[in-house]
């Protein structure tokens, strides 16, 4: 019995940490290529319609997790994800009806005082990144970003026709297109990089409402 219990032993205490060995390497591969990210930008509206003036600073946010692949033991990977992105058009004007055939953006009263009138849109995305990272971890990605539009609402913060402060929300605003797509590019140092993304489309579908669309700057936090 107890030469069994010391051949037993024998045989399943290395295969035990080998086993252990061999999960902590696959763990810390998966960790490896598995990226997430947080991201913080400024939207620089284009193509404002008449009679609109867009706020200077128009925050957004997003963040991403993605996967990946790297070719072989050169510092180039492909990456591929998905992500929730959100934009932010802060202007001097609001939209009257979410829903008519048109979507039209009518400019504030000089005699109205109100504190905020926004768009704000929601995406999903799927981001796609050919990544370089050196052995100094300096990092550079060129992309292309698809995303699925999730939300499109209004919000006013300020006196109505009658003088009486208000907040009045409006959800799913017409006619904004469903999908976007534009190239994504990135830059830094280990955790922490320089985005940029260039909208191709516009937030509008065509002919029904204004050729809006962003320019996002900012940074991006990747801690792994």
């Amino acid at each position: 019995m107890k030469k069994f219990i010391i051949l037993f032993s024998l045989f399943v205490i290395p295969f035990f940490s080998f086993s252990q060995e061999k999960s902590k390497i696959i763990k810390e591969t998966t960790i490896r290529r598995v990226s997430v990210g947080v991201e913080i930008y400024q939207d620089f509206w284009m193509n404002w319609p008449k009679g609109m003036n867009v706020r200077a600073i128009n925050q957004g946010a997003g963040g991403f997790i993605m996967y990946n692949v790297p070719f072989g033991e050169s510092p180039v990977s492909f990456s591929i994800g998905a992500g929730i992105g959100c934009n932010n058009l802060f202007s001097n004007t609001t939209i009257n009806d979410i829903h008519a055939d048109t979507i039209t953006f009518t400019p504030i009263p000089d005699t109205i005082d109100y504190k905020k009138s926004k768009l704000g849109l929601t995406y999903l995305d799927f981001p796609l990144e050919l990544r370089v990272v050196t052995k100094d971890k300096i990092r550079f990605s060129v992309g292309l970003k698809l995303g699925y539009l999730l939300d499109a609402k209004t919000k006013y913060k300020g006196d109505d026709i009658y003088g009486q402060e208000s907040t009045v929300k409006y959800r799913k605003v017409e006619h904004v297109d469903k999908f976007r797509f534009g190239p994504t590019i990135r830059f830094g140092y280990d955790w922490f990089q320089i985005m940029g993304y260039f909208s191709v489309s516009q937030i509008f579908e065509k002919g029904l409402g204004p050729d809006l669309y962003p320019i996002s700057v900012g940074i991006t936090f990747m801690p792994f």
